[in-house]
């Protein structure tokens, strides 16, 4: 999509189109996120970034081939798409470090 993100919803059975914006350091890829999951809170969640929702007030981050949303409003300082990253939560407030790409890469992002 040369360098583009294609935000799309299901409507009425049809895909559509909601906007067109920067994939930012993403892979090109089709990111099925409303197969996500709430983050589990008690664990420590490793992953690259792959979209902020700010109208939904969530982040998407990919897992393998899992897929986790993280409420922003739970994040000081929300961290860039296109970063692979470990948030932990401490009384319901993140803590993000950014993972090595060595790291990353053992993952299997």
């Amino acid at each position: 999509m040369n360098g583009q993100k294609l935000v799309q919803n299901d409507f009425a059975g049809e895909w559509k189109t909601e906007k067109v914006i920067k994939a930012e350091g993403v892979k090109p890829g089709i990111y099925n996120l409303y197969n996500a999951v709430n983050a589990d809170q008690s664990k420590e969640n490793i992953g690259e970034i792959i979209h902020i929702d700010k109208k939904e007030n969530v982040l998407y981050q990919k897992n393998g081939s899992h897929y986790i949303k993280h409420d922003l409003t739970c994040f000081d300082q929300i961290p860039k798409t296109g970063h692979v990253v470990n948030i932990k939560y401490e009384n319901n407030k993140t803590h993000t470090t950014e993972v090595s790409l060595k790291l990353g890469q053992n993952l299997k992002l």
